[in-house]
């Protein structure tokens, strides 16, 4: 089903008969009037704008050692980043448990306190 289907999408290959109609095509007309480049032809690769922008290899080597240098510097960083962030989340761990501990020990104080309340004034009564 699906073969079916894909090659009903498939476009259809037709050869080109040169046909004359009468009109002209320009673009067939530049083509066909277009300098054939063959490898010794005054077309130098050399003289190319790409050729004359093309970095050398030491330049390269430089650009590549300056990169590598600055990736190092920027992981160091992060590195440091992670550290601090660690710290952080660890003292920030460590504050609650102080906070938790206070809490508990300021509510065992407060209970006995009032247990010593109620006991003493019931010896009263």
């Amino acid at each position: 089903m699906l073969i079916a289907a894909m090659s009903a999408h498939a476009a259809p290959t037709v050869t080109n008969t040169s046909v004359n109609t009468g009109t002209t095509d320009p673009l067939a007309e530049q083509a066909a009037t277009a300098p054939v480049t063959t490898p010794n032809s005054s077309l130098d690769i050399n003289n190319t704008l790409a050729a004359q922008l093309q970095p050398s290899n030491k330049a390269l080597n430089t650009a590549n050692q300056e990169l590598l240098s600055r990736n190092a510097q920027l992981q160091r960083q992060v590195n440091d980043l992670q550290t601090q962030a660690n710290v952080l989340v660890y003292e920030s761990k460590g504050q609650l448990f102080l906070y938790g501990a206070f809490t508990v020990l300021i509510s065992l104080l407060v209970g006995i306190f009032v247990s010593w309340l109620v006991f003493v004034r019931r010896e009263r009564w």
